[in-house]
C-alpha cells in the first residue's frame, strides 16, 4: 500500500506511522499531520466508512499480461455465441418442406410443335409444361432444394389459357422466399420455350402455399390419374370374444351392469394390477373437472362385457368427458383416453352412451325437445318414455323421424306404419354381419349403415336371416343379377363382385337389445331363405334350411351422392315438402367444424374422407385441434346418428384468388341415412334465376340447422356489400326476411338441385361468415365457385388413396 499524500523528509518510518498511514491519515505541504476527519483521531478505528485503501499500480509487463488475458476471454466468449448460433441455426431442426403455388397465362394453349426435345411424343402438353417448369429449377439457383413441380390446372380466362402450377422445395439453411420463385420463373418466362406458347408475363403470380397437417399431406407427388371408381374393401365378421368377469371394484359399483372383462381399456390385466394404480385416477374424482369423470372413469376400468363382447364407452361420451378432464390426465394415460379409439353410436349394444343424458337436456334449458320427434341423446332416450311409445311394448321400433313406436313385427309385414313408410324399407340389406345389422336396426326404422361390402341379409315381421346362395352358389351370372338389384335398391351405382362364401358367423336369433344380448344363453340356429328366380324384375324368396350354409358376399360400387335418402320417394321433388328447419337426413353432407369443441365453420362432404371448406376458417389457429360432426342439426345435441372425426390436414385450392380448400378426416365416415356425400356439378350443369338452389344457416341461438333459398344473380349485385371475384358467384336470399333468423357460417355451401339426375350438387362454398343484421332485407352473399376446381378435386382424393 502507498500512502495518499508525499514526504519531503526523507527518513524511516516507524511501526505508527505506518498504521496511521493504513488509518487514513495524510501529510501536509508543511510537514505537519493533518486528519482527513473533523472526529478525534481515536474515533476514526470504529469508522469504517472512513478507511481508505490504496493501491499499487501494476507495471507494463504486468498490464500486457492482464490484457492479453481479457482479449482471450473475450474471444472465447464469441466462440460459445457462435457455435451456439451455429447450433441453432446450421444443425438445429430440419426446415419443413415448402410449397409454392402459381398461375399464368398462354395465349396459344393450341400450338403442337414441340420445343423440347427431351420431351417423348406421346407426351401430353401439360406434361411438357410439367417438364419446363422443372427443367427451370433444375438449372436456376434454387436447384439444391428443388423438389419436385407439378401442373395442377388449366382453366380459360380472358385473355387466354390460365395454367396453375404448384412447386416444392426442401430449404437446407433457409427458407425459400416467393421472391426468389418469382425471380426465376418470371426469367424463365421470356425464355423460347414459353415465349412461343405467348406466355403473358405480366400474368404470373406466386405464393407460398397454406398447408395445415398432422399427417402431412404430399402435394409435390400429385399425379393427373383419374380419381379410381373402386377401392379396397374390408370384410369383417365380428369383434374377438372375450371372457367375461364379476365386476368387484367397490368404486364402481354404482355402473348399471355386472359383468366386465380384462384386460380393460387401461391396459390392467387383472384386479390386481388395476388396485395398484388406482391413485391415479382417484385425482381425477377428486379435481371434479367433470360431473362425468366417475363414470367416464369406471367404464374404462371396468368396462361392460356383453354377450362375451367388449362394448366401449361411444366417442361423443369420451369428447363429452375429455372436454372438461382432458387437461388433467397424466401423459402416460393420455393415449388409452384418446377419443378416436372409442366407436360411434349404432344402435344398442354398439356402445355405451352418455348417461342421463335427459338430465343434461335439462340442464342446457332444452327439457323442451323431449318427445318432439328427433332424438337429442345418443341412445333416443328422449324419445323412448314418450306417451306415443308407450302402447308399443318393450323393444318398440321408432318411426326415426316421426313421433310414433311399432311393435317389431310391424316392420316389413308389406303394409307401411310409419306415415313415410320407412318400416318398409330396408328389408333387404348388406351388412358385414346379420349382428351388427341388427344392432344399427334394432331401435328405429333408418340408419343403419349402408356397407359396400357385406352378406345380403333380410327381414320379415320382426324376424331377420340371411340370403342362402343355393341353388345358384355356382351361377356367377345368377348371383350378380342379385347383387345389381340389391346394390341400386340401396342407392349404390352398382355392383363390382358377388359369390357363395361359408357362413362363419354365431347368431343369437332375437333382438340384440342390452337387456337379452347377456340373458341369452341358448343359440338358435340362424335363418335362411333362397332366391326363387333370380332374372325375374321383382326377386322373391321362399325359406330354406341352406345345408351347406354358404351365403351371397357383395360387393357394391360407390354410393350415389346427392340424394337425402331419409326422405324417401320425397328425394325427387327436390324442396317440395323440405321446411325451414332442418331434420336429420335433410342435409347429410352438411358438416359442422368444430375448433377446440366450440363450432367455428361448416363444410360439405364430398368423400367418405374428404370435407370441402374455406381456408378462411384455419388463418391463424395452425395448431388448434378441429373436428368434424356430421349426421345431426342441432349443435347441442348428440344424435344416434350423429358421426364426429378429427381433421387431420387441409389442402389449398390452386385456383388464383380461390379460399377454396379440402380437409381430410383421421378416418373415413360410415354411410348412412344421415351421413352421405353431395355431388360435385357435372359437365354443363348451369344455374341461372330459375334454379332451386339453397344454403345452410343456422338460428340465432346457433344451435338449429335452418335452410335459406337463394337465388343467383350478377355480380353487380354482391360489389356494394363485398369485393367481388372472378371465381365466385353472387347469390341472394329468394324471401325478404325482416327479422334475419339465420347466420351463415364460413364454410356453407350452396346446394343446387339438378331436375334432370335428381340430384343435389356443390355449385359453391362461402369463404366468410355472414351475421345478422339488424334490417336483414336481400343481404347478398359470395360463393367460391366449385365448377374449376373439379380436376384438383378429384386428384386430391386420388392421391390420397395410395
Amino acid at each position: 500500500m502507498t500512502y495518499s499524500g508525499s514526504m519531503k523528509e526523507s527518513k524511516p518510518r516507524n511501526v505508527k506511522d505506518t498504521w496511521e498511514s493504513e488509518l487514513g491519515y495524510g501529510w501536509s505541504r508543511n510537514g505537519q499531520r493533518r486528519c482527513r476527519s473533523h472526529r478525534p483521531p481515536e474515533s476514526t478505528m470504529s469508522v469504517s466508512s472512513d478507511i481508505r485503501f490504496t493501491r499499487r499500480k501494476l507495471s507494463r509487463s504486468c498490464r500486457g499480461c492482464c490484457a492479453a488475458l481479457a482479449a482471450l476471454l473475450v474471444l472465447l466468449l464469441l466462440a460459445a455465441v457462435a457455435v451456439y448460433l451455429g447450433h441453432v441455426y446450421l444443425f438445429g431442426d430440419p426446415l419443413n418442406r415448402q410449397t409454392f403455388r402459381g398461375s399464368f397465362v398462354i395465349t396459344s394453349w393450341d400450338t403442337k410443335d414441340q420445343v423440347l426435345p427431351e420431351v417423348k411424343e406421346n407426351v401430353t402438353r401439360e406434361g411438357e409444361l410439367r417438364q419446363a417448369i422443372i427443367d427451370s429449377f433444375s438449372k436456376s439457383e434454387l436447384r439444391s432444394c428443388f423438389v419436385a413441380a407439378e401442373v395442377l390446372a388449366v382453366d380459360n380466362a380472358e385473355e387466354g389459357t390460365r395454367v396453375h402450377f404448384e412447386v416444392s422445395f426442401e430449404p437446407i439453411f433457409t427458407a425459400v422466399s416467393t421472391a426468389e420463385v418469382t425471380t426465376v420463373m418470371t426469367r424463365e418466362l421470356l425464355s423460347t420455350y414459353f415465349h412461343n406458347l405467348g406466355v403473358l408475363p405480366e400474368t404470373l403470380h406466386i405464393e407460398e402455399s397454406l398447408v395445415i397437417s398432422s399427417q402431412a399431406l404430399k402435394e409435390g407427388d400429385a399425379s393427373t390419374t383419374e380419381a379410381p371408381t373402386t377401392e379396397v374393401v374390408t370384410f369383417e365378421i365380428e369383434e374377438d370374444l372375450r371372457e367375461c368377469s364379476p365386476l368387484t371394484l367397490s368404486l364402481c359399483s354404482h355402473l348399471p351392469y355386472n359383468v366386465t372383462t380384462y384386460p380393460n381399456l387401461v391396459g390392467h390385466s387383472s384386479k390386481e394390477v388395476l388396485l395398484r394404480d388406482l391413485v391415479a385416477f382417484r385425482e381425477l374424482f377428486d379435481a371434479e373437472c367433470s360431473h362425468l369423470a366417475q363414470d367416464f372413469v369406471c367404464q374404462m376400468l371396468q368396462p361392460r362385457c356383453e354377450g362375451s363382447r367388449l362394448v366401449r364407452p361411444c366417442r361423443s361420451y369420451c369428447r363429452a368427458f375429455t372436454a372438461g378432464c382432458g387437461a388433467r390426465l397424466p401423459d402416460r394415460l393420455r393415449p388409452h383416453f384418446d377419443c378416436a379409439r372409442f366407436p360411434e353410436y349404432f344402435g344398442p349394444g354398439s356402445c355405451s352412451p352418455e348417461p342421463d343424458c335427459i338430465g343434461g337436456l335439462q340442464r342446457l334449458a332444452l327439457s323442451r325437445r323431449a318427445c318432439d320427434g328427433v332424438p337429442d341423446c345418443a341412445d333416443a332416450a328422449d324419445e323412448r318414455s314418450c306417451a306415443h311409445c308407450g302402447a308399443a311394448g318393450a323393444g318398440a321400433l321408432r318411426c326415426a323421424l316421426l313421433p310414433r313406436c311399432l311393435p317389431p313385427h310391424l316392420r316389413c309385414d308389406g303394409t307401411p306404419d310409419c306415415a313415410d313408410g320407412s318400416d318398409e324399407s330396408g328389408c333387404l340389406w348388406i351388412a358385414r354381419s346379420l349382428a351388427a345389422w341388427r344392432r344399427e336396426s334394432g331401435e328405429a326404422t333408418l340408419g343403419a349403415v349402408r356397407a359396400r361390402a357385406g352378406v345380403a341379409v333380410w327381414a320379415e315381421r320382426g324376424r331377420a336371416g340371411k340370403v342362402c346362395a343355393a341353388p345358384y352358389e355356382r351361377d356367377r351370372r345368377a348371383l350378380m343379377r342379385v347383387a345389381v338389384s340389391l346394390c341400386t335398391a340401396l342407392t349404390f351405382k352398382s355392383a363390382v363382385s358377388a359369390e357363395a362364401v361359408p357362413d362363419l358367423e354365431e347368431d343369437i336369433d332375437d333382438d340384440t337389445t342390452e337387456s337379452t344380448i347377456q340373458d341369452k344363453v341358448q343359440k338358435d340356429p340362424p335363418e335362411y331363405v333362397e332366391i326363387v328366380d333370380p332374372s325375374a324384375l321383382e326377386i322373391s324368396f321362399i325359406k330354406s334350411e341352406c345345408p351347406q350354409r354358404k351365403v351371397i358376399k357383395i360387393i357394391c360400387d360407390h354410393l350415389e351422392c346427392g340424394l337425402p335418402s331419409a326422405r324417401g320417394a320425397q328425394v325427387a321433388l327436390g324442396v317440395e315438402g323440405l321446411p325451414r328447419s332442418a331434420r336429420p337426413g335433410d342435409w347429410p353432407w352438411h358438416a359442422a367444424l368444430l375448433r377446440s369443441h366450440v363450432h367455428a365453420c361448416d363444410a360439405v362432404l364430398v368423400h367418405p374422407s374428404w370435407l370441402i371448406t374455406t381456408a378462411s376458417c384455419f388463418q391463424g389457429q395452425p395448431k388448434a385441434e378441429w373436428t368434424a360432426r356430421l349426421g345431426t342439426v342441432r349443435i347441442q345435441s348428440t344424435t344416434p346418428w350423429q358421426q364426429e372425426q378429427r381433421i387431420v390436414g387441409m389442402v389449398r385450392s390452386p385456383v388464383e384468388g380461390s379460399m377454396l380448400a379440402m380437409v381430410r378426416l383421421e378416418e373415413p365416415v360410415e354411410m348412412t341415412d344421415f351421413v352421405r356425400p353431395a355431388c360435385l356439378p357435372e359437365d354443363g350443369f348451369k344455374i341461372d334465376e330459375q334454379s332451386i338452389c339453397n344454403t345452410l344457416g343456422w338460428t340465432r341461438n346457433r344451435d338449429q340447422l335452418q335452410r335459406v333459398h337463394v337465388v343467383p344473380t350478377s355480380m353487380n349485385t354482391c360489389e356494394n356489400v363485398s369485393i367481388a371475384i372472378g371465381n365466385g358467384i353472387c347469390a341472394e336470399p329468394l324471401y325478404d326476411q325482416d327479422d334475419c333468423d339465420e347466420e351463415e357460417y364460413a364454410g356453407s355451401s350452396m346446394m343446387c338441385f339438378d331436375e334432370k339426375s335428381k340430384r343435389w350438387s356443390l355449385i359453391g362454398v362461402t369463404g366468410w361468415r355472414i351475421a345478422c343484421s339488424k334490417i336483414g332485407l336481400g343481404r347478398p352473399r359470395i360463393y367460391d365457385a366449385v365448377t374449376s376446381h373439379i380436376d384438383w378435386i378429384h386428384r386430391t382424393i386420388s392421391n390420397s388413396s395410395r
